[in-house]
């Protein structure tokens, strides 16, 4: 994939646990949208903001303004953060892969037929290239730090890499 965005949840999960980084070796760069990045620093409680400040600062994670003015998600549960990652992705000319866990963002991404993952397969990549020695314990520390994925997911990604 030439352009990467991801949605403020991924970011703000592998902030908390020190993995924001992976993000960069996996993907040289990632883009978010000016809302995304409104939403995880223009609030006072998020663990990780610095390590998500320092990354725009370094241009690895670089911010688009969108205007959302003239579409609007057809899925009502679909937050403003992740309607601008995905109206991103739908305006871009070159393969795009978006980061997103939420579901009813991943169902408006999956109708517009937006190429997507989540945390967890950005874990599972991670491992797969070596960037990290175990997906398990890389998963079981975001969800310690709060970040839910669900059991079955966790399970299906390390089947798929071979990690027990």
């Amino acid at each position: 994939m030439k352009i990467v965005i991801a949605d403020a949840g991924p970011l703000i999960a592998l902030s908390r646990i020190g993995k924001l980084e992976l993000l960069q070796h996996l993907f040289q760069q990632v883009v978010i949208t000016k809302t995304v990045s409104d939403e995880i620093l223009n609030n006072d409680h998020r663990l990780g903001k610095l390590a998500i400040q320092t990354a725009i600062n370094k241009q690895w994670l670089q911010v688009k303004t969108v205007n959302l003015d003239n579409w609007k998600p057809i899925n009502s549960g679909v937050d403003e953060g992740e309607a601008s990652a995905i109206f991103l992705a739908m305006q871009s000319t070159e393969p795009t892969l978006l980061i997103m866990d939420d579901q009813a963002g991943r169902a408006e991404a999956r109708y517009h037929h937006l190429a997507i993952i989540g945390t967890a397969t950005v874990v599972g990549i991670a491992k797969e290239q070596g960037i990290i020695d175990s997906a398990s314990t890389v998963l079981t520390e975001l969800r310690q730090a709060g970040y839910y994925i669900s059991k079955s997911i966790i399970q299906t990604v390390l089947d798929d890499i071979g990690e027990q």
